[in-house]
């Protein structure tokens, strides 16, 4: 944290530097103007060319101010978004990163309950912490790749090669979030590109009748203005033609439009993309993920070419925010039949590499949000296997949203079949069973894992930990469990690998029916390719055996008291919990 602390105050002291120097050039831009401006009008009403001669190099002394102001304002803007990115990263080392605007609740579907249980989306979640991506569509591709862990080892091995690399270039990978976030500054909405990929996915095309026309109709304007000129028409002739011509394109403006408007919503973004591109593009890259993205992006890929064509469209199509100049375009022109045209070829030309495009962007930023881990928190690269018997081996694991400082880690030693966790209130078993959860979720996107050493198989996770009812549709707390462990049973019986995450089985019923029915449900869901971890109170179930008479592993949580003082290590401990604290607690509430 220490290193972006120092790069905090290097910039805070440029970003001063270069304010002043802004206000300096601002003011003299005005003295230049007023000057030139004073001068040339004394100058041409008094015949006097001494003053005719000073307003002209005021003048160009303007120009020049105005071109360095700018070049000025750009490095400016450019030195607050960098001085964002490092003020996020410090963030990230305590609980400020929990107040970042981007949390991904817009993600969150109801069917999502592993991501809710698990704090991978929403307000204080693992997207929060790792997002780094500027556009809408890198944001979306995070989060479903934080929702929808992979399963292919190859892909796996693929993504952690991109993200060890990804990590070792902290320039390029701060470079480019940088970028995304001036891209962002000011803006009250987010855009998507969703708009401009079904555009250039479709098959609309300006009719070729209009194709014609807007050669035909320029084509009799002119040769009416140059009839006039040489006095073979009546100059009123050309006017007529012109309104003819400006009412035509009116008329037929929504023919044009189905080709430029879909650009609209693109163009807001496009110089952020073309500098995106050339970043890539500049780059190099040695693993296999990361070339393939910057083939799709590269000169020789045309995309760079591409997209800077689409800008100068882009520009001209602009021109329509100063209505006189557009509108004598439309009259000698049809000028909005041209971009339309020109529209319609980039389309034939680029149309279906363009959702690519964005997609290779997309996944570069997706890639690069995992590798801030590598930034901020202690952690290591696991290996992913697949084999028929599940295990999990971990040695020093960590929960990645909790601050380093104050962070307890626990070793996971874990094979198929039952672990029975025991232990106090506020002791600590939720949160290990949610640790386990989320580095399994980074170790199958590739990302690398809060932990000195993992191994893992992969699996399919299930869990049941923030489970609510449902009024509108009278499911009370204890069914909405029961359906959720039903889907766990139905899945068990495909016999794919599997890890199941249990807190406090069954607690919205009465401890009798609890005992039994948490005994056939885990009894059901044990088995050599299953994992199953349930955290409970009742010690009954330590006693647990699986139907071959496997018995169920057993592990607590506990807590200490200092004088009268309840405290607790959160460490995990072999065996099961002998101690209670239910009436500590109350007393620490003022409630006993």
């Amino acid at each position: 944290m220490e290193k972006y602390r120092s790069q905090q105050e290097e910039l805070g002291k440029s970003i001063k530097n270069l304010e002043s120097r802004s206000s300096t050039y601002s003011g003299a831009r005005f003295i230049m103007f007023v000057v030139a401006v004073a001068a040339l009008i004394v100058g041409i009403y008094d015949s006097r060319m001494v003053l005719l001669a000073v307003g002209l190099v005021a003048a160009a002394a303007f120009v020049a101010l105005v071109f360095i102001h700018g070049k000025l304002s750009e490095e400016l803007e450019y030195k607050r978004a960098r001085a964002e990115v490092i003020r996020r990263y410090i963030e990230r080392f305590g609980d400020g990163w929990k107040q970042f605007e981007e949390n991904g609740s817009e993600y969150l579907e109801d069917q999502d309950l592993v991501a809710r249980d698990m704090d991978l989306l929403g307000a204080s979640s693992l997207y929060q912490f790792i997002c780094t991506a500027g556009t809408e569509e890198g944001r979306r591709t995070l989060a479903d790749s934080i929702k929808n862990p992979k399963s292919d080892i190859h892909e796996i091995e693929r993504r952690q090669d991109a993200i060890r690399e990804l990590a070792s270039k902290e320039e390029f990978s701060m470079g480019f979030e940088t970028l995304g976030v001036k891209t962002n500054m000011g803006k009250k909405k987010k855009y998507t590109t969703d708009e401009f990929v079904a555009y250039c996915n479709g098959d609309d095309h300006i009719p070729m009748i209009f194709n014609i026309l807007r050669f035909v109709f320029p084509a009799i304007t002119v040769i009416a203005l140059i009839l006039g000129i040489m006095g073979k028409i009546n100059m009123g002739w050309t006017l007529v033609s012109f309104f003819v011509v400006l009412l035509f394109s009116w008329l037929f403006s929504g023919v044009a439009g189905q080709a430029v408007m879909p650009m609209i919503s693109f163009g807001y973004v496009i110089e952020d993309y073309i500098r995106m591109f050339e970043m890539i593009s500049r780059e190099k890259f040695e693993s296999s993920l990361l070339k393939d993205i910057q083939g799709r992006l590269s000169e020789d890929s045309g995309a760079l070419g591409a997209i800077k064509k689409l800008r100068t469209i882009s520009a001209a199509f602009n021109i329509r925010y100063n209505p006189i100049v557009h509108q004598i375009l439309c009259g000698f022109t049809m000028w909005d039949f041209h971009l339309g045209a020109m529209m319609d070829r980039w389309k034939s030309r680029n149309g279906d590499k363009v959702e690519g495009w964005i997609s290779a962007v997309s996944g570069m930023e997706e890639l690069m949000s995992f590798a801030v881990l590598t930034r901020t928190r202690k952690v290591s690269y696991p290996q992913v296997g697949d084999q028929a018997r599940v295990h999990v081996d971990a040695r020093g694991m960590r929960h990645p949203l909790i601050a380093p400082d104050v962070v307890v880690e626990n070793d996971a030693h874990f094979t198929g079949g039952a672990t029975i966790i025991t232990g106090s209130n506020m002791s600590g078993k939720t949160t290990f069973l949610r640790t386990l959860g989320i580095n399994l979720v980074l170790a199958y996107a590739g990302a690398p894992v809060c932990a000195d050493y993992m191994e893992a198989d992969v699996m399919k996770i299930f869990t049941s930990m923030r489970v609510t009812d449902d009024v509108s549709n009278g499911i009370s707390t204890f069914y909405a469990e029961i359906l959720r462990i039903k889907t766990m049973v139905e899945y068990k019986k495909e016999n794919r690998p599997m890890l199941c995450l249990i807190d406090e089985i069954f607690k919205g019923t009465n401890s009798a029916d609890r005992i039994v029915g948490a005994t056939q449900v885990i009894k059901k869901l044990s088995g050599s390719n299953s994992m199953t971890l349930v955290s409970t109170h009742d010690f009954e179930l330590c006693d647990l055996k699986a139907d071959d008479g496997t018995p169920a592993a057993n592990y607590h949580f506990e807590e200490y008291y200092e004088g009268d003082q309840l405290k607790f290590d959160y460490k995990k401990k072999d065996g099961r919990c002998t101690t209670t604290n239910a009436m500590a607690i109350l007393h620490m509430a003022g409630l006993d």
